[in-house]
């Protein structure tokens, strides 16, 4: 692992630790009133083009719950530890059916290990490179919502427990998912008093287990797939995303992952200035850089 005191000067490393809480709550804010904005959108203008669209945008959400929970899970929202764990959870991880404890943990072996047999993350990436149609079929099962279905009855399964009595299963339940059920139940009555409770199903979980699904496995494919390895410059990718496609695919300056994985400490407003920094030490020519989505792909698709 590479020393970033090696890397940038004291002052810049203070530069890049500063926290900014405001910006946090803005973000959870607009995020949030985004959400609201796609159900009313829909709501008041119901056809085919704005269910689309405040899917897309629903789904964008979502993603971006996740990405803002992964700072949550390094401590980055808020000066505040109590404050950031409770942001991570309330606004960010339990609406999405996650939790910011568990994966706290797991992350940490994933950017203590990245890339070896011991990274908890290592089953995102042993399948590549793979093969176009490889590839299409993920995607396709991603759009579909077979993927999320699996993933989110997979976590009801997992919170069920198993060779337990009724009473310990249901204990187990609602410890582990009490978070969600709550979020969710917030929003459903919402949806419920608004006269438009089937949006829940149509406009929360229809996103969330197609398009959501999608956004994340390209987030997963472009951090650590078909990268060379070896150090903190090689065993992750950062990619340069169009203004265009960073809305849904590369919220919060996700796509800054080599400085993500270099500076930890590091919160996502500041990343970007990372970059420029590591760029004028002349550190960029050493960093696994993608010049968009179609450069990593080119590196994850076998010939065949």
């Amino acid at each position: 692992m590479n020393d970033y005191n090696s890397l940038l000067s004291d002052q810049e490393i203070a530069i890049l630790r500063e926290k900014k809480d405001w910006k946090t709550t803005m973000t959870i804010i607009s995020m949030w009133a985004q959400v609201l904005f796609a159900f009313s959108l829909f709501i008041y203008l119901p056809n085919v083009l704005t269910f689309i669209i405040s899917s897309v945008i629903v789904a964008a959400k979502q993603f971006q719950m996740t990405v803002l929970m992964h700072d949550g899970a390094h401590g980055l929202m808020y000066k505040n530890r109590k404050l950031n764990d409770f942001a991570s959870q309330w606004f960010c991880a339990f609406p999405v059916m996650t939790d910011t404890f568990p994966y706290r943990k797991i992350h940490s072996q994933h950017h203590k290990y990245t890339e070896t047999d011991k990274d908890p993350d290592i089953g995102l990436t042993k399948a590549f490179p793979t093969s176009r149609a490889s590839l299409i079929r993920k995607f396709t099962r991603d759009l579909t919502g077979v993927a999320g279905l699996r993933r989110y009855f997979g976590a009801l399964k997992s919170a069920w427990g198993s060779n337990l009595s009724l009473s310990e299963h249901i204990s187990r339940f609602l410890s582990k998912m009490h978070g969600f059920l709550i979020t969710n139940l917030i929003l459903f009555t919402i949806l419920y008093l608004s006269g438009n409770p089937w949006l829940y199903l149509f406009l929360w979980w229809v996103p969330m287990i197609t398009l959501f699904s999608l956004f994340y496995r390209i987030r997963s494919i472009t951090e650590h797939s078909g990268v060379e390895g070896g150090d903190d410059f090689k065993n992750t990718r950062t990619t340069k995303v169009p203004w265009y496609l960073s809305y849904f695919l590369a919220p919060l300056n996700v796509n800054y992952h080599v400085e993500h994985h270099l500076f930890t400490f590091c919160p996502w407003y500041n990343l970007p200035m990372a970059h420029k920094m590591l760029r004028a030490r002349g550190h960029t020519s050493k960093m696994e850089i993608a010049n968009g989505y179609g450069e990593v792909f080119k590196k994850v698709l076998t010939a065949n």
